[in-house]
């Protein structure tokens, strides 16, 4: 078979460009959709030579998935809709999100254990990370189906809370030196507002401070808007190295739960403990603090009605 590479990328509008993605794209149109199509149908039948079938799919992924979402939507068969998500582990990729919501919310325990393994599957490929899946898992967290729920929950083990003790400690002595160090920047202003923001698959440890000179109504700044990265001091750089070195072992130990809400969790509320220390507290003392002035702690990207942990 001859192709007019030419003629495709003009098609593709990829006359100048190159890449995974709108390569999969030419071969779509090279091999065609009802290529595909057929190559799904094979497979959630089982056919004679359904592994091959599978295989190539698997190679060629994400190609087969709207077609096994297709399947999902327009069978009657409950057998062919099982195999047809099923399969979904091996023919997507991060758009297969928009997917999961709808076979959470399927009466077929089955279906929604499978959310799971394609969750499990894109983790993998790396095709997705910890941050896109926690507003699902949020979702999840009070799952009827208790495979679902746990997989949301997650798992704190023994091995990976050892250290959190030293952790809470070491994080309020490094955030005592970041606020007394931030003061001689700020003398000269009214603090409202401090806000730590912890996000453990990063290793992040951000400080941010909210004043009397922002853009918005201090009204508002705790909004979904405005809170935090509208703030005209959000995420400070570090003074001292220690909050680098803690966010790091944050992260190690978080990956060691599968992305754990529970653990999640546990990571900010030792954030609050941390600046309830005495010692932190003193430390705000020496700024000029509003009556209004708060501590925030807020579970990144929530879905839910946030909670301050502090």
């Amino acid at each position: 078979m001859r192709v007019d590479w030419g003629k495709l990328a003009t098609d593709l509008d990829a006359l100048h460009m190159f890449g995974t993605e709108v390569s999969r794209e030419a071969i779509e149109v090279l091999l065609g959709e009802e290529f595909f199509a057929h190559a799904v149908d094979w497979c959630i039948h089982f056919d004679k030579g359904w592994g091959l079938a599978e295989g190539v799919l698997r190679i060629l992924r994400p190609l087969g998935m709207k077609h096994c979402y297709n399947i999902y939507k327009t069978s009657n068969n409950l057998e062919e809709r099982q195999q047809a998500v099923a399969l979904l582990k091996y023919t997507s990729n991060r758009r297969v999100l928009d997917y999961l919501p709808e076979f959470l919310a399927d009466p077929d325990p089955q279906r929604q254990r499978l959310v799971i393994e394609i969750l499990d599957q894109m983790l993998f490929w790396e095709d997705i990370n910890n941050e896109d899946i926690l507003p699902l898992l949020e979702t999840a967290i009070n799952h009827p189906n208790d495979d679902v729920r746990k997989f949301a929950l997650g798992t704190v083990k023994d091995e990976t809370i050892q250290g959190m003790d030293e952790f809470t400690k070491n994080l309020a002595d490094a955030l005592e030196d970041e606020i007394l160090h931030w003061q001689k920047c700020l003398r000269l202003e009214r603090i409202h507002g401090f806000a730590l923001h912890c996000i453990p698959w990063y290793g992040q440890l951000k400080l941010s401070f909210l004043t009397g000179y922002e853009d918005f109504s201090l009204s508002e700044a705790y909004s979904e808007e405005y809170y935090y990265s509208d703030w005209r001091l959000n995420d400070l750089p570090t003074f001292g190295t220690e909050l680098e070195a803690l966010g790091q072992w944050m992260k190690k130990e978080f990956e060691k739960s599968g992305t754990s809400f529970q653990y999640l969790e546990l990571f900010l509320s030792a954030c609050a403990s941390a600046l309830k220390a005495p010692h932190v507290q003193n430390s705000f003392h020496i700024y000029d603090l509003s009556k209004d002035f708060q501590i925030t702690v807020f579970s990144p990207n929530s879905v839910l009605p946030k909670r301050n942990f502090y």
